[in-house]
């Protein structure tokens, strides 16, 4: 396991003094967890931007496959705020009223210049509302991200035992049974058309998308698969191990030409028959709101949401800065 640095856990220790303990232990966990799946002692993005009479401090993490994600923004008491491992930004006077804003766009600009395809921050919907906006939902829009879409977590208490009988034009086997291009290019023709996240397609590289799929699997357990349809490749089936021990269905997808053919019952039958054979004690997944095909299909098999989230992103691709004319 990776050991974290001690300048890390000196920032942490600091920037965390204003949370709850049990937010400062959940968000620690997930640092320590990044770092590991990284190979990194400091996975953090750190900024801080400072007003005539406030301060805040913010964080993000730079996790597998060029991909930053949104920590979180404390407000600081100003004569207590300096950092030695903080990026710093006095704020120009006329945006002091956005200083949170302004140390979300400083967030996503530094992870830019790390190397990072994509700034993603996922903000949970409260359960209580309906679609329901909270600060930070606004806080995104503000800072100038995209907004995506409405991501369903799904989750089945264990994995199904039912048997469906085999499809005969089906067979599933290691992705290595293909060369490592053939394999590559048949996960974009799953993109085509696809309704689960398109927007991603022109935002993040496919290589750097499967190094996010390498770091979330478990040592030594294989989970990437080529579908094959008659034979010939027609898709990509991604599961995961976790240590709890919890499966997940990272990705699934059929290139255009092999949709609406009654597949998804074979491919699901051999992903459940996978997390049992790995001894899962649960399996979970994600979904875009708008694959009503792939929602019903997880529902039949005994899925059942637990808690969505606004997925908003910025890409350096198109992202335009709002704060761009603050000084430093």
């Amino acid at each position: 396991m990776t050991t974290i640095s001690p300048k890390l856990q000196s920032w942490w220790d600091w920037y965390s003094q204003p949370l709850s303990f049990s937010r400062a232990q959940s968000e620690w966990t997930w640092i320590q967890r990044v770092a590991s799946e990284t190979g990194t002692d400091n996975p953090v993005i750190s900024v801080q931007v400072l007003s005539a009479n406030e301060a805040r401090a913010g964080y993000g993490v730079l996790a597998a496959g060029a991909l930053a994600i949104h920590g979180g923004i404390t407000q600081r008491i100003l004569s207590k705020t300096r950092h030695e491992s903080d990026v710093e930004l006095l704020v120009d006077p006329s945006h002091q009223n956005d200083l949170k804003a302004v140390c979300l766009e400083r967030l996503i600009l530094e992870s830019f210049q790390k190397g990072a395809e994509l700034y993603q921050a996922l903000v949970p919907i409260p359960t209580d509302t309906n679609e329901g906006l909270d600060q930070l939902h606004q806080l995104c829009a503000l800072a100038g991200m995209t907004y995506l879409t409405r991501l369903v977590r799904m989750e089945l208490p264990y994995p199904s035992d039912k048997a469906i009988g085999s499809d005969g034009r089906l067979s599933i086997e290691s992705y290595r049974s293909v060369p490592n291009e053939v394999w590559i290019e048949l996960l974009e023709r799953t993109y085509r058309d696809s309704v689960d996240v398109p927007e991603l397609t022109a935002l993040r590289s496919t290589p750097r998308a499967l190094d996010g799929y390498q770091a979330n699997r478990s040592p030594g357990v294989e989970g990437w698969f080529v579908i094959r349809c008659h034979g010939v490749p027609a898709g990509c089936l991604i599961l995961a191990k976790h240590n709890f021990p919890m499966g997940e269905i990272s990705y699934l997808g059929l290139a255009p030409e092999f949709r609406s053919q009654g597949y998804s019952s074979g491919i699901m039958q051999f992903a459940m028959d996978w997390m049992l054979a790995q001894n899962c004690s649960k399996v979970a997944l994600a979904v875009d709101c708008r694959n009503e095909v792939a929602f019903n299909v997880y529902q039949k098999w005994g899925f059942q949401a637990t808690i969505s989230y606004h997925a908003w992103v910025a890409s350096p691709k198109t992202f335009q800065p709002s704060f761009s004319h603050s000084s430093s």
